[in-house]
């Protein structure tokens, strides 16, 4: 009997070091960070600290997620194009890197030590790639194509993509001012828009945006 308690003891402290979310006990860049199981379709995360401690939180509770996102982000750049994921990792190395400061390349490299925490294999150019994404195609693949003359290259449209009305006086109620804007998200990456960011930096301004997992900036919330 002893026997058997010490192997349904040491069974469920490996069930609970390997839950989704669970804090590492010796990593300080978790404690003022959490993870609310997800409400309504909504998945609400609160991140603390300096960009690193931020990117290192935002990374680790959000890991499968992110990861899951990457392989989205990876199938509509290439599916949408002529050109491979190497293509625009490339891009996201030579081109965006340089330009990017150096207070949110911290926290780019944050998410990617906090992944790596979770045993997600993923590096910064990945991570660069899903923070670019809205830029690297139709944008710069367009922009790439004809400064290099490619042949052959799909020629992307550049559709609609959202809506948004700013009403006030006599057109509201009660004179005040009302904003309403609406996401034309495609179905792979719209269902993933999901994640509600509580963010509390430690120079600036606590905030709320709403964002895909993985991504530094709302994409949405502007």
């Amino acid at each position: 009997m002893k026997r058997a308690a010490i192997c349904m003891i040491a069974f469920a402290a490996c069930v609970l070091t390997l839950m989704p979310g669970r804090d590492r006990p010796g990593d300080a860049r978790l404690k003022k960070s959490f993870r609310r199981a997800a409400q309504h379709g909504w998945t609400y995360v609160h991140l603390e600290g300096s960009p690193a401690e931020i990117g290192f939180q935002h990374g680790y509770h959000l890991a499968p997620e992110i990861e899951d996102l990457l392989k989205v982000i990876a199938l509509g750049l290439t599916h949408d194009s002529d050109a491979d994921y190497n293509f625009y990792r490339s891009a996201a190395q030579k081109v965006f890197w340089p330009q990017i400061e150096q207070e949110y390349r911290e926290e780019l490299q944050g998410i990617v030590q906090g992944l790596n925490a979770r045993g997600v294999k993923l590096d910064i150019w990945d991570v660069v790639v899903m923070n670019a994404s809205l830029e690297l195609n139709p944008y710069y693949k367009n922009w790439y194509d004809r400064e290099h003359q490619t042949r052959n290259a799909k020629k992307a449209a550049t559709g609609d993509h959202c809506s948004a009305f700013v009403a006030t006086g006599r057109y509201t109620k009660d004179g005040k001012m009302v904003m309403a804007h609406n996401n034309w998200s495609g179905y792979l990456d719209g269902q993933r828009w999901s994640i509600i960011f509580d963010m509390a930096p430690a120079a600036g301004h606590r905030f709320l945006m709403d964002g895909l997992p993985g991504w530094i900036h709302s994409g949405d919330d502007f």
